[in-house]
C-alpha cells in the first residue's frame, strides 16, 4: 500500500511537472509569435515608408501610422513575457532602442519625402538600422525558438516518464489506477492535445500570413517584381503584368530585362539593369524619372522605378524586388494644373490689358472728332494725329504681349531673359502706373539661355506680379540680371535673375509653404498653383528659385533668385511631358 501511495506520489509529481513543462512550452510559443507579430509591424512600416516614398499616397502615411501604433504594445508584452529570463529582457530592451531609433529616423523621413527624394546617405543610414533591428529581433526568436526545443524535449522526456510510471502502476493496481487517476489521465490528455492545437493553429496562422503578403502584392497600384538570386523572375503582380504584357506563367523564370523593357525615355536607349544594379550596389536604387517601359506590345509607359534587395536569414542577397508606377496619369494632371494657371493668369491679364486699351481707344476718339472740325492744314491737326498714332501704337505694343504670352515653341529655343522681363514689364505697366511703382532694371547680362519663352514668361510674370502685389504705393521693384554660377557647382555657369520689392514681406510661418500646391494666402482671388508651377518649370528647365524675405519695420521685403543654366545636363526639356506616351 505504501509502495502504491508513493508510486502514485510520483506519478502526480511527473504530471505536475509535464503540466509545468508544457506551460513553459507555450509560454515560449506566445513570446515567439509576438515577437514575430513585431517584425510584421516593423516590416509593414518600412513596407509603407518605401511605397510613400515612391507615390506620396497618403494611403501608405496612415498604414505606417497605424502599423506605429501598435508597436509600444506589442514591445511592452514582449518585456512581461520575457521578465523571467534576464538575457532575453536584456534583448528586448536593445531592440526596443533600436525599434525607437529606426521609428524616428523614418518619421522624418515620412515628414519630408512630400518635399524631396530621399538622399543615398538617409537611405542606407535607414537599411542600417533597419538591417540592425531584423539582425537583433531574428537572434531573439532564435534563443526562444531554442528555449522552446529545450522545453518541448523536456516536456516529451517527461510525458514518456509519466507514461512509464503509469504503466508500472498499472500493472500492480490497474483498477485503481483507472479509477483514481482517469481525470489526471484525461488533463494530460487535454494537454497534449492542446498542445497539437496550439501548433497546428500556428501553422494556419504562417499560411494565413503568406496569404496575406501575396493579397497585399497583388492589390498595390504599383507593379512589382522580385527576382531569384540570378535574375530569373519568380513573382509578378496584376499591374505588372499589365504594363508589361506578360502573364504571371509565361513569365516566370524568364531574366529580367527580357520581361520588363526599359530605355531612357529621352534617347530611347537601354539602361542598365536595376536587378545587377541592386545586386552590384546591394542596397537600394532609385530611379525617379526619366524612364520608359516598353510592353510586349510595342505600348509604351513611361515610369518611375525603385529596386531592393531581398536578403535571407544571413543577410545574404537571395533576390531583388523591383517595384515600378506608371506616371502617365500624374503628368496629364500636372499639365492640365500648368494650363489652368495660365488661363487664370491669362483672364487677369487680359481684364487688365482690356481696361488699359479702352483708355487710348477714348483718346484715339476724341482725337478724331477734333479732326473733324479742324483744317487738314492746321497745326493742331497735325499733333492730333501724332498723339492719335502714339496711342494706336500703344494698343498694339499691349495686344503684341498679350498674344506672345501665349503663343509657345514646340522646341526649346534661345531665349534672352531682358526681353522676358521687358515683356512682363509691359503687361504690367498698368498697375505700375496705378500704383506710382519704381522700376528699377539692372539688366546687367545680356545673353540667352535654352529653353521654353512662354514659360519663362509664365514664372516671372507670377513673380513680377505678386510683388507688384505685395508693394505699396510708391515703393519700388528691382529687377536684376547678371552672369552667375550654380552655388552647389561653381563650375555651372548661367544667368541669375533676381526679383526684388520692398513690400509687407512673407510671414515666417508662411514661407515653409509657400512653392506647396494649392496654398494660397490670396483667399479665392488665388489658386495656389503660380508658385509651384513656377518652381517646376525652373526644375524643368534644370535652374534653381530660392526665397528670401523679412517683413521687419522699415526694413521688409521679398527677393526671388532665380539661377538658369547655360547648358543642360538632364535633358528634361528634350522630354515631351505635355502629352501621355501610348
Amino acid at each position: 500500500m505504501i509502495l502504491l501511495v508513493l508510486l502514485a506520489a510520483t506519478l502526480a509529481g511527473e504530471i505536475v511537472l509535464l503540466s509545468t513543462s508544457l506551460r513553459w512550452v507555450d509560454h515560449s510559443d506566445q513570446v515567439i509569435s509576438t515577437a514575430r507579430q513585431l517584425q510584421r509591424q516593423i516590416v509593414e512600416m518600412d513596407t509603407d515608408l518605401r511605397g510613400y516614398y515612391l507615390t506620396g499616397d497618403r494611403a501608405f502615411f496612415d498604414s505606417y501610422n497605424e502599423a506605429k501604433s501598435r508597436v509600444p504594445d506589442q514591445l511592452n508584452q514582449l518585456l512581461f513575457l520575457t521578465s523571467d529570463n534576464p538575457s532575453q529582457q536584456q534583448r528586448m530592451r536593445k531592440i526596443e532602442a533600436l525599434d525607437q531609433q529606426w521609428i524616428g529616423w523614418a518619421n522624418g523621413q515620412m515628414a519630408e519625402a512630400h518635399r524631396a527624394s530621399p538622399s543615398a546617405k538617409d537611405l542606407l543610414s535607414g537599411q542600417e538600422q533597419m538591417e540592425q533591428v531584423r539582425r537583433e529581433q531574428r537572434v531573439f526568436v532564435a534563443e526562444e525558438e531554442a528555449l522552446r526545443h529545450s522545453r518541448s524535449v523536456r516536456a516529451k522526456v517527461l510525458n514518456a516518464v509519466v507514461i512509464g510510471s503509469a504503466v508500472v502502476l498499472s500493472l500492480l493496481v490497474a483498477i485503481l489506477l483507472f479509477f483514481f487517476t482517469r481525470r489526471e489521465l484525461l488533463a494530460l490528455s487535454n494537454t497534449y492535445e492542446h498542445h497539437l492545437q496550439a501548433e497546428a493553429v500556428q501553422r494556419e496562422e504562417l499560411k494565413e500570413s503568406r496569404e496575406w503578403f501575396q493579397i497585399t502584392l497583388k492589390s498595390l497600384g504599383e507593379g512589382v517584381v522580385s527576382t531569384d538570386h540570378d535574375g530569373r523572375i519568380s513573382f509578378i503582380n496584376p499591374v505588372a503584368q499589365q504594363l508589361t504584357g506578360w502573364n504571371y506563367v509565361d513569365s516566370q523564370g524568364r531574366p529580367f530585362r527580357e520581361v520588363v523593357k526599359l530605355g531612357d525615355e529621352r534617347t530611347r536607349l537601354d539602361i542598365e539593369d536595376p536587378v545587377e544594379a541592386v545586386r552590384r550596389a546591394q542596397q537600394v536604387v532609385s530611379y525617379p524619372g526619366g524612364l520608359v517601359l516598353t510592353s510586349r506590345d510595342g505600348k509604351e509607359y513611361p515610369i518611375e522605378l525603385t529596386g531592393a534587395p531581398i536578403l535571407n536569414n544571413l543577410g545574404q542577397i537571395a533576390g531583388v524586388s523591383v517595384v515600378f508606377r506608371d506616371t502617365t496619369q500624374r503628368r496629364q494632371t500636372e499639365q492640365t494644373l500648368r494650363t489652368s494657371e495660365r488661363l487664370t493668369l491669362a483672364g487677369r491679364l487680359s481684364a487688365t490689358i482690356a481696361h488699359e486699351i479702352r483708355n487710348p481707344l477714348d483718346t484715339v476718339t476724341n482725337l478724331v472728332y477734333l479732326l473733324q472740325h479742324e483744317e487738314r492744314t492746321n497745326s493742331a491737326a497735325t499733333q492730333y494725329l501724332d498723339m492719335a498714332s502714339e496711342e494706336l501704337t500703344r494698343i498694339a505694343q499691349i495686344t503684341s504681349q498679350l498674344l506672345t504670352f501665349h503663343r509657345e515653341s514646340r522646341t526649346p529655343v534661345p531665349v534672352n531673359l531682358n526681353d522676358v522681363l521687358d515683356s512682363v514689364l509691359v503687361l504690367f505697366s498698368p498697375q505700375i502706373k496705378r500704383n506710382q511703382i519704381q522700376v528699377d532694371r539692372r539688366f546687367e547680362a545680356s545673353l540667352s539661355v535654352r529653353g521654353f519663352p512662354g514659360e519663362l514668361r509664365q514664372v516671372f510674370s507670377n513673380l513680377v506680379g505678386n510683388a507688384i502685389e505685395a508693394i505699396s504705393e510708391g515703393g519700388e521693384l528691382v529687377l536684376h540680371t547678371r552672369e552667375s554660377s550654380l552655388a552647389t557647382d561653381p563650375a555651372r555657369k548661367g544667368i541669375r535673375i533676381t526679383v526684388l520689392d520692398d513690400g509687407t514681406g512673407i510671414p515666417r510661418g508662411v514661407r515653409k509653404n509657400l512653392f506647396a500646391p494649392f496654398y494660397t494666402t490670396k483667399g479665392e482671388k488665388g489658386t495656389g498653383l503660380g508658385l509651384w508651377i513656377s518652381r517646376g518649370i525652373i526644375e524643368k528647365h534644370e535652374g534653381t528659385i530660392h526665397l528670401t524675405s523679412t517683413n521687419r519695420n522699415g526694413r521688409s521685403g521679398t527677393a526671388f533668385s532665380v539661377f538658369l543654366p547655360f547648358e543642360q545636363e538632364l535633358g528634361l526639356l528634350d522630354v515631351n511631358t505635355n502629352a501621355p506616351l501610348l
